[in-house]
């Protein structure tokens, strides 16, 4: 998550040409912020839209004037669970008590648990052990895609989904710079803030794009062994 001060020049960049229906705060794990609270208030101020944080739940408890946050801010609390291991499910457990305790505490919060791993697909291929792309007709693998209606805010500028937005981070990570079957996502160009109105119409309006052919056109479930514990790719 960006500092305040990256937040608030990111939101005046766009906040006066977009309206989202909804605009979510994410991660990673937002509630490693520290200023989180601040980003929550920071992004009610520019944005008109059901504004919701989304988060594994695990720090929740180092924000014990969260929930005030969230009522002042109207701003919706989801709480993902990622997965049905026994370990977990036990830690998951203690989040549940937590935020069900907020509720009754703290009158007009809004709290959703989300069982996001059941929705959960496989995004890419393994080979010697590298995530590798697949190879889709675009239409396809937009049809059945996750993220269609994920656009992201990162850096400054509009991305089409998650997948675009951080695969530079991805790709130095896991060092796939020599891997040419991911060239149409370093080849992918975000939307700035100089775009013309035509240009974020044209962003905003159309559907699948050629990088959506690295993305699988069928769902495949996909499931995390223990989501407290890494695991290597597979």
């Amino acid at each position: 998550m960006p500092t305040i001060e990256q937040a608030d020049a990111d939101y005046q960049k766009w906040s006066h040409r977009l309206r989202p229906a909804r605009f979510a705060l994410l991660g990673g794990e937002p509630l490693l912020n520290p200023t989180i609270l601040q980003h929550i208030k920071m992004a009610r101020q520019h944005w008109d839209s059901d504004l919701m944080l989304v988060t594994n739940g695990f720090f929740l408890h180092r924000f014990p004037e969260l929930p005030k946050v969230l009522v002042e801010t109207n701003c919706r609390l989801e709480v993902s669970q990622h997965g049905t291991h026994d370990d977990y499910v036990k830690r998951f457990r203690e989040i549940k008590h937590l935020v069900w305790r907020w509720r009754e505490q703290f009158p007009g919060v809004r709290i959703k648990i989300r069982q996001s791993h059941r929705g959960w697909m496989r995004q890419y291929k393994v080979a010697n052990g590298k995530p590798m792309p697949f190879n889709s007709r675009p239409n396809a693998a937009f049809k059945v895609c996750m993220q269609k209606i994920c656009t992201q805010l990162y850096e400054g500028k509009l991305w089409k989904c998650p997948a675009l937005a951080y695969f530079a981070k991805l790709e130095f990570k896991l060092r796939l710079q020599d891997l040419p079957q991911w060239q149409l996502f370093r080849d992918y160009q975000a939307c700035s803030e100089s775009a013309t109105d035509e240009e974020l119409r044209t962003f905003i309006e159309t559907e699948s794009i050629p990088q959506c052919g690295l993305c699988p056109s069928k769902r495949t479930a996909f499931s995390h062994p223990n989501p407290l514990q890494r695991s290597a790719l597979q």
